[in-house]
Parts: C-alpha cells; structure tokens; sequence
C-alpha cells in the first residue's frame, strides 16, 4: 500500500476511449486539410511509429528485412506494414479511387487498405483496395487512412510502392465500388473456437513485440487489425462466465482474409458461408474447400480466434483450447474516464512495453482509460504490471503510465478510487 495524496483534479485534452471497438488513432496526426481539392497525395515518408519492416530505398518504400514475418505467420515470406498520417478531406465523401504506383518483382505482393471516418468519429472497418474500383463507405466519410502491407518470398526482390493517389470517385471510378462495413454495426456474437498464440519474443502483424502474460487476439482478417498498441478495433471475448475486451494486434490463426463477422455482401473471402462460421471451422468439421485453408494447407482445428497468453491464462482463466463466445462491439461510445490518485510524479511511454519515456504525469488526482498488461515496474517486494492509458501533463495525448504509481492499491492490481476494476 502506498500513501493518498489528494489534488484538484486537472483537464487534459482526451483521445482514448475504453472497451471502444472503434477510437480515434494514437499513431499519427491528420494531414492538413486541403479544401476544394478533389485529389490528395498519400504520406509515404512519415516517421509514424505505425510501422513495421519498412525501409526508404530506390523510389520509395520497400521492405527492410526479407527474413522478417509475423511470429504467428509461416516463415518463407517477408512482411512489411505501414500506415499513413491520417487524410483530412476537407468534404464528405461516400467512396474514393486509390491508385497505387510500385514495382512488383516476381511473387511480391502490395495491398493498400482504406478505412474512413465519419460524423459518429467511429472508423470503418480496412477494405482492401482493388484496381479499377472505388472503395465505398456505408456513410458519408471526412477523413480517411491508408495502410500499405508489402510481402514478398524470404529469397525474392522486394516490391517497392512509390506513390499512392486517393480521387474523389465519381471523377476515376469505373467499376462498382468495393463494399466496406458500416462504421457503425450492430454488436454480434459467435461461439468460435480459440487457440493460445503464445509465440512470446515474435512480432505481431501490426509491428508490437510480444511479452509474457500479454493481452491481445489475432482474427484471421485484417479488417479489424488495429495499430500497434492502439485500442481501435476490440473483442469481448467470453469463457465459462469470465469475460475479457482485448484490442486486435496480430492476423490469424491459418487465415488473413477471413472477415466471418462480416455479412456475405461485405465479406472479403467465402462468401457461401454462413456469417460467424470461420473458414477453418468449415473446412476442419465440414469438409470446407476440401479441407484446406487459403494457403492449401491441411485445416488442423477449427480455430477461429488467437489468444495472447494474458488474455488465455489471466483473463480467461484458460487452461486448454476451448470453445468461445466472441462479441464484435459497435459504436463509439463516450471516452469513458477512471479517476485515480497517484503517489509521485510518475514517467509516461508510448506503450507499456516501451522504454523510451515521452513525458511526465504528475502526482495527484488523475483521470485513465483503460489498463494493459505490460512490463514489471518496481521491486521484488512492491510491483506492478498494469499499465494504465492516460493523457500526461507534459509530452503526447494517450501515453501509458504504471499502476505502480497508483496510491490506494497493492501489487498487481489496478483500480480506480472507487475500486472499480
């Protein structure tokens, strides 16, 4: 237990939001708007910290390391992902042209995915680009992201993108547009089998390192892939009476284009399936594409969602593979506020792995969002390994500071002054 210190409590400008499935993103500021412009050109040399594998070369980006894949992906081929500075539009539009310039050695690969933002301030769910159509949106959108994920065989030339173009699409289109989710829809739930990643020391998808005891879920899509340590796209995901909301880090098991909450107009792949039945769930108990996940793989269980192991152990109290009910939530609710007592004043990360400090929340009564399990701060004797999501005094808006700090609590726990978990 640590002393109470009482303060006046101070108004910092909020960002985050908790149990949100959908929240503004913490990686990357909006571009400026650029009014009457029906054309815009995408940022491809931000230094965003929404990236993973990327390197500057040639003409523009390309993948930095061919060895390099998502720990719960085969080996045999490279991945790279970047995301761009947001795009204010300066209008509302309900589709958009996407025109990506890169070279394509043999076997690479370049998707550029879209998702837009509308009046609610909820985000779409990606859609992937194809050539030839706009991608649409189920409403009227004012501010739109572009994520470019480049793959390639592990002993093959990388692909390199050196521009990409968004056009109002009434101007470009020639072909129905792309069919995206509503930002929006209605909450679902389906009982899908889970698996335990574990793969503690690899990377995820979205560029986060994964740590022990941590908490996150990889779907096999990357519809609802949310950047690295943010909290925009989450699950609630329930066993036997103990429930957990966990933010979408990494893509899998076995599949990356199997969006099974989606209805069939909007899913990307396996349309003929009933939604909520994941492919491998098909193909393992029914004889689905003749057994086979998209790779031509042998389907081996019909595991629909990935576990990380805080989630699986801690949050679920799970012990082996088991069946699951997994709520995909809609809306945006209101920035939920936890008010808290800190002790000292106390150091702020980017995320709670991080190490880097990137400002200072001083000691008093302060306002979080939500907790993340993260690294020990403290001793043998006094820890803690809850990180608590905050807007600091000094330094950026939704930064991490340890429940160490926390004033009314012990070891490994994080409540607010009410007791409220």
């Amino acid at each position: 237990m640590r002393p109470t210190m009482s303060r006046a409590p101070h108004t910092l400008a909020a960002l985050g939001a908790l149990l949100a499935s959908l929240m503004l993103p913490t990686t990357a500021e909006a571009q400026p708007a650029p009014a009457a412009h029906s054309t815009w050109a995408v940022d491809l040399t931000a230094n965003t910290p929404d990236r993973s594998n990327t390197a500057q070369a040639g003409h523009g980006l390309t993948i930095r390391d061919r060895h390099h894949h998502p720990a719960a992906m085969p080996a045999g081929r490279s991945y790279a992902e970047y995301t761009a500075p947001r795009t204010r539009l300066g209008r509302a539009l309900t589709a958009l042209t996407v025109q990506t310039t890169a070279s394509h050695p043999a076997g690479s690969q370049v998707d550029t995915e879209v998702r837009g933002q509308g009046p609610s301030g909820a985000w779409t769910q990606w859609s992937t680009a194809v050539a030839g159509r706009p991608v649409g949106f189920a409403e009227p959108v004012s501010t739109v992201q572009v994520r470019l994920v480049l793959t390639s065989p592990a002993d093959g030339a990388a692909p390199e993108v050196s521009a990409v173009k968004l056009s109002a699409a009434s101007e470009q289109a020639t072909g129905a547009a792309v069919a995206a989710p509503a930002a929006d829809p209605a909450p679902v739930t389906y009982r899908v089998y889970a698996t335990r990643e574990g793969l503690v020391g690899g990377t995820t998808a979205n560029g986060h390192v994964i740590t022990s005891h941590d908490h996150f879920v990889a779907l096999p899509s990357r519809r609802l892939l949310a950047s690295n340590g943010g909290q925009e796209y989450q699950v609630q995901v329930c066993h036997l009476g103990r429930c957990e909301t966990a933010p979408v880090w990494d893509v899998g098991p076995r599949n990356t284009t199997d969006d099974y909450w989606n209805p069939s107009t909007v899913r990307e792949s396996w349309t003929d399936l009933p939604q909520g039945m994941p492919e491998t769930q098909a193909a393992y108990q029914n004889g689905y594409n003749n057994g086979l996940d998209q790779s031509g793989l042998r389907v081996t269980n019909p595991a629909g969602i990935d576990l990380a192991d805080g989630t699986f152990w801690d949050g679920l109290g799970m012990t082996d593979n088991d069946w699951v009910d997994v709520t995909f939530p809609a809306g945006t609710p209101p920035p939920a506020k936890y008010w808290v007592d800190t002790f000292a004043t106390a150091p702020v990360y980017g995320s709670p792995t991080s190490t880097t400090q990137t400002g200072t929340l001083n000691a008093g009564t302060n306002y979080v969002y939500c907790k993340v399990w993260g690294r020990q701060i403290g001793d043998a004797t006094t820890y803690n390994h809850w990180w608590l999501k905050t807007d600091p005094d000094t330094g950026p808006a939704n930064q991490y500071v340890s429940a160490y700090y926390l004033s009314r609590w012990g070891n490994d726990e994080a409540k607010d002054n009410n007791g409220t978990v």
